[in-house]
C-alpha cells in the first residue's frame, strides 16, 4: 500500500477515535448534569373540595425529588375557583412555578328560622316574608319564594311551602301552616275631639277626627294614638308627591316603588302581635308599632324600596339609592322620619326607608341642610309608650 494512502487512513482513524471520545465525554457530562440538576415535581392538576375544608396544599403534592418547593397557605372561607401556585428552587437555584386548579363548593344550605304554624285572622293582609328569618353561610341575598299565596278571604287552615335558595343552588325549605281564623273585635281608642295643650315649645296639641295634631301636623307616635277607626288608605296628596319624586329618581338611575304604604289598625296589630311572638315585645317596640301608633295609618307614610337592592331592612342604609332619598326626599315634602342616631327621639332605630308626607314647607325646615331633625324635636314631643 502506498505510504500516502497509509498515512490518509490513519488520519481517518485518529479522527475517529478523537469523535468518539468527544461523544463519551459530551454523553458523560450530559448524565453528571441530569444528575445533578434534573429534578421531579408532579401534582394534581384539578382539585374540588367544599367550603371551609381544612386542606394542605402539600397534600395534593404526588412526587417530588432532587428540588425544595414553598407550600402556599389555601384559603375555603369563599365559594369559586382559586389558584394554588406552587414555587419550586431545583439545585442550581432556579425557580419554577406550577399551578394547581381548587374548586371550592358552597355544600351548606341556607339557614330558616320560623314556626311551624301561625295564627292570622279573616281579611288580613299578610306580609308571608315577615314570619321567617333566612341566613347563609356565605351569601347575603338569598332567593325567597313560596308555592302558594295566603288567602285569608275565608277560614280555614292553609300550608304554604317556603324555598330558601343561595348563589350556589342550595336549598331549604320550611312549611309553614297559617291558621285562618275570625277576626276579634277590634279595641276602640276612644279619643275625643279638643285642645289637649301646649307641646314644651309652646305649640297647640289638638284631638280631631280620631287623629292628634300638633301645629295642625298629624302627629302618630309612641305618645300619641289614632282611632282605630282611623284611616281608609295612602292620601292623594303623598301618593301625587310620590310619584313626582319616582320620576326624578328615575332620571337619576333609581327604580323606586312603595313596599309598604296604608296599614289599617288591625293589620298592624296582628303584624306587630307576630313580632312580639318572634321576638318579644322589647325587641320588637323598636322597630314595630303597636296598633293605633302607626305612621302607616295616618295614610302620609310610606316604606320605599329599590330594584336591586333589599326591601325594608337595614341593608338598605347607606345605598345609593337610600343616601339619594335622604338628599332630595323632602324637595317633594318627604321628611325622613327616624333618623340615625335619633332612636332616643323617635322611639325606633333608624330606617332609611320610611318617609312621612308633611308638606314641601315644613319638610324644608326638617331636612334642615342634610342633618335631619326628627318631628319630635321639632315641635318639643315625646314619643313613649304610657
Amino acid at each position: 500500500m502506498p505510504k500516502r494512502k497509509r498515512i490518509k487512513k490513519r488520519r481517518i482513524k485518529k479522527t475517529i477515535i478523537i469523535l468518539i471520545i468527544l461523544f463519551v465525554l459530551c454523553f458523560c457530562g450530559y448524565l453528571f448534569y441530569k444528575h445533578k440538576y434534573d429534578y421531579t415535581f408532579k401534582f394534581k392538576k384539578e382539585v374540588i373540595v367544599n367550603i371551609d375544608e381544612k386542606v394542605d396544599s402539600k397534600d395534593y403534592v404526588l412526587e417530588v425529588k432532587n428540588v425544595t418547593v414553598k407550600y402556599p397557605d389555601v384559603d375555603t372561607s369563599t365559594p369559586g375557583v382559586k389558584k394554588i401556585i406552587y414555587t419550586v428552587t431545583d439545585r442550581s437555584k432556579k425557580k419554577h412555578t406550577y399551578t394547581l386548579k381548587l374548586e371550592v363548593k358552597d355544600n351548606i344550605a341556607p339557614n330558616i328560622d320560623a314556626k311551624d304554624s301561625v295564627d292570622v285572622y279573616v281579611g288580613d293582609k299578610v306580609d308571608l316574608n315577615s314570619y321567617i328569618k333566612v341566613s347563609d353561610n356565605v351569601d347575603s341575598n338569598l332567593d325567597v319564594s313560596y308555592d302558594k299565596e295566603l288567602d285569608t278571604s275565608k277560614e280555614g287552615n292553609y300550608t304554604i311551602t317556603f324555598t330558601v335558595k343561595d348563589k350556589s343552588n342550595n336549598k331549604s325549605i320550611h312549611k309553614i301552616t297559617f291558621n285562618v281564623k275570625k277576626k276579634p273585635i277590634a279595641d276602640i281608642t276612644d279619643l275625643p275631639d279638643g285642645i289637649v295643650g301646649k307641646t314644651s315649645k309652646g305649640y297647640t296639641i289638638e284631638n280631631k277626627g280620631g287623629a292628634t295634631y300638633v301645629d295642625n301636623i298629624l302627629i302618630a307616635n309612641k305618645t300619641y294614638v289614632l282611632s282605630s277607626k282611623y284611616g281608609n288608605g295612602l292620601t292623594n296628596e303623598t301618593q301625587y308627591a310620590f310619584n313626582e319624586m319616582k320620576k326624578d329618581a328615575l332620571a337619576a338611575g333609581f327604580d323606586i316603588r312603595i313596599g309598604s304604604g296604608f296599614r289599617s289598625y288591625s293589620s298592624q296589630k296582628t303584624i306587630y302581635n307576630n313580632y312580639v311572638k318572634r321576638d318579644g315585645q322589647a325587641k320588637a317596640d323598636t322597630y314595630s308599632a303597636r296598633a293605633g301608633h302607626s305612621e302607616h295609618q295616618t295614610g302620609l307614610a310610606i316604606d320605599i324600596c329599590a330594584s336591586g337592592y333589599n326591601c325594608i331592612t337595614s341593608s338598605f342604609n347607606g345605598t345609593p339609592p337610600a343616601n339619594w332619598l335622604s338628599e332630595n326626599a323632602y324637595k317633594y315634602g318627604f321628611i325622613l322620619r327616624y333618623p340615625e342616631g335619633k332612636t332616643n327621639e323617635t322611639g325606633y332605630k333608624f330606617e332609611s326607608w320610611h318617609f312621612r308626607y308633611v308638606g314641601k314647607d315644613l319638610a324644608s325646615k326638617v331636612y334642615n341642610g342634610g342633618d335631619w331633625i326628627t318631628l319630635e324635636a321639632f315641635y318639643g314631643i315625646t314619643s313613649e309608650y304610657n
